[in-house]
């Protein structure tokens, strides 16, 4: 369950207790928010995966070989999977989905690419990942929250995969 899930839940939780609700009331909407999102985890297969990897290729424009292998991977594997919003002309973000895919955590692969003497272009480059699975949209909200303290709605995040989600830059 993500961090928005469990943000959801303690609120959904602390209305009811301060409505006055019963224990059984409270058990009750307690399950609700799990089995919904268990059964989005649950519902998601490798084809489904595939065909968001192929729609950001298209929406994005930038089928890169390496990038594409990497995900295809990830994905047979059961793991995240990620692709990139970003063109070769931005090295630095462009490579962030090899790593990513390869199981490497999002704020490692962030430290690697942006060392210390850069670390404030980090925030910026989590907008080029996109994620391509349940498992990738978890772990970016929870590098949001971890890193920047910002907190994505799971839809806000999967909007990424299925529309151009770059920021026009003035």
């Amino acid at each position: 369950m993500n961090t928005a899930t469990l943000d959801r839940l303690a609120r959904m939780l602390t209305a009811h207790a301060d409505q006055g609700a019963t224990p059984a009331q409270m058990s009750e909407a307690y399950r609700a928010v799990p089995a919904r999102d268990a059964a989005a985890y649950l519902s998601e297969d490798a084809f489904s995966t595939k065909r968001h990897l192929e729609n950001c290729i298209a929406i994005y424009g930038n089928g890169y070989d390496d990038i594409r292998a990497s995900a295809i991977e990830a994905i047979a594997s059961g793991r995240a999977a990620f692709w990139t919003t970003s063109t070769y002309s931005a090295a630095r973000t462009v490579d962030l989905p090899l790593a990513l895919n390869r199981g490497v955590g999002i704020r490692e692969a962030l430290e690697q690419a942006f060392p210390a003497w850069c670390a404030d272009r980090r925030e910026a480059a989590m907008e080029t990942i996109v994620p391509l699975n349940t498992k990738a949209v978890n772990a970016l909200a929870l590098a949001y929250a971890q890193i920047s303290g910002s907190f994505f709605e799971d839809a806000e995040l999967e909007a990424r995969r299925m529309r151009d989600c770059r920021r026009a830059v003035a």
